[in-house]
Parts: structure tokens; sequence; C-alpha cells
């Protein structure tokens, strides 16, 4: 199976993909409002020759099929997915078969082997059979990773990479069974993240990373594709993302 990621990771120069954990109703309060805003950030990103790896979620997965995005998406933009889990948040069919799931637990890595197995097979089988694919890489809730999802991962399915920033205590892999794909960083309290960061804060880590020839892997999160969603006003983020995108897209013109 020929993968976008592989070519990408193989260029010798920096690049950048942003990555977008797509979420549901855990953080996304209004999600079809979300869902349909999602193209014009895949629009912005294409046309200046930039993909986005959406990691998404089942519930995600089933709004886009329920607005009959997906085929328009795979066909209309520089789009690659992946596989993003929060156990405590899935479709009532899912936890079914995962009697076990607490409610108040987010981590994947909280789980037993046998229990992550049943969880991420649930999922990637639910997420594929709606059409999202191919699924090239893995991204657990708040970078949830411990040696036995990324065992599973490579045995249930054919995804290749997994993706995480390595500072975060949530991350716990040892062995490297999946091809690492870490969010830019260069330590435990910056990331090339579209929110939080004050735009010459966020130009400053991007011109970092340029200048060290990184592969770049940036972040945000669906639940900022509404301009007027309730994040921006509790967490205090005065631009949207699609002007912070903007932004980093300036520099890297400057910077070339």
């Amino acid at each position: 199976m020929k993968y976008i990621l592989d070519d990408y990771i193989q260029k010798p120069n920096f690049d950048l993909i942003l990555t977008m954990d797509c979420e549901g109703y855990n953080f996304d309060k209004n999600l079809k409002n979300n869902v349909l805003n999602l193209e014009k950030l895949l629009k912005l990103n294409t046309d200046n020759n930039i993909y986005t790896l959406l990691f998404v979620t089942p519930f995600f997965a089933e709004m886009m099929n329920n607005l009959n995005l997906i085929d328009k998406i795979k066909s209309d933009y520089k789009v690659i997915f992946g596989l993003h889990i929060h156990p405590n948040n899935l479709p009532e069919h899912i936890k079914k078969l995962c009697p076990f799931i607490k409610n108040d637990e987010d981590l994947i890595t909280y789980y037993s082997y046998s229990e992550q197995k049943l969880i991420i097979k649930h999922c990637y089988q639910y997420i594929s059979n709606l059409g999202i694919s191919p699924i090239e890489a893995f991204r657990g809730g708040y970078f949830s990773i411990d040696d036995n999802t990324a065992k599973i991962v490579k045995e249930l399915t054919d995804i290749k990479y997994e993706s995480h920033n390595i500072y975060r205590p949530e991350y716990k892999l040892t062995e490297n069974v999946l091809t690492s794909l870490p969010v830019y960083t260069s330590n435990e309290n910056t990331e090339l993240r579209l929110e939080y960061y004050s735009i010459e804060e966020l130009s400053e880590i991007l011109t970092l990373g340029l200048k060290e020839n990184k592969k770049l892997f940036a972040i945000t999160h669906s639940y900022l594709l509404d301009p007027s969603d309730i994040h921006y006003k509790r967490d205090k983020i005065e631009q949207s993302i699609y002007e912070r995108m903007e932004v980093l897209i300036d520099v890297m013109k400057k910077y070339k």
C-alpha cells in the first residue's frame, strides 16, 4: 500500500504537515458545526501545498459520513488519515463490545493488552468501513501510547506510523515498533500548536524548526474549526486557527 507519509519522511529538506486531533463529543460540543467547517481549513492548506493529517475518532468519522463529506474530502484536498482514540468517548455500539471501558478514563494505556486490542480493533474497523482510508498513523488521546498499543496497532492494522509529543508523560513507548512522527517541540513547554501561543511565539517556534531543517508536524484540534466555539473565549485565543495557519504559511514563504 502506498502511503503519503512514506514520501514525506524521505524528503531531504524541511516540510510542514498540520495534524489535527478530530475529536468527538468529549471536546466538540457542537460536532456537526465543527465538521462543517473542516473544508475551510483543508482548502487553505491544500491551496498552499500543505497536507493535513486528520487523526479521526469514531464519532468524528460518523459525523463526516452523515454529512457525506468523506469521499469529497479524499478527492478534493491534500489529506492524510490517522486513527485517534479516547476510550471513554466512543459510539454506543463500540462501547457494548468493550464493556470494561470506564467513563472517567481517557487514556488507552490504562487498559491491559487484551482490552486495548478490542478497543483498537473495533475503532479501526469502524472508521475504515466508513471509507476513512488509507489510515497511515495512530495517535492516542493526550498522546497516550505504550508498547502494548504499538504492538497491537502493528498486528491488527496497516498503520505504520505513530505521532506524539515525547515530553508528555502519557507517552510511554520504549520499543520502535511503529515509525515515530513527533509533534515539533524544542522542550516540554513548547510545541508547534496553533492554539495557546501568541502569533509571535508561534512564528518563533516555526522559524526555529525551519532553521533546523526539521520535518515539522504542527498540531491543532477540531473543536477550534468553528471560530465562534467556546474554547476561543475560554482559552483566550484571539485569532482563529485559520488566521494562525496563514501566519505559518507566510513565515514558510519568507523562509523559502
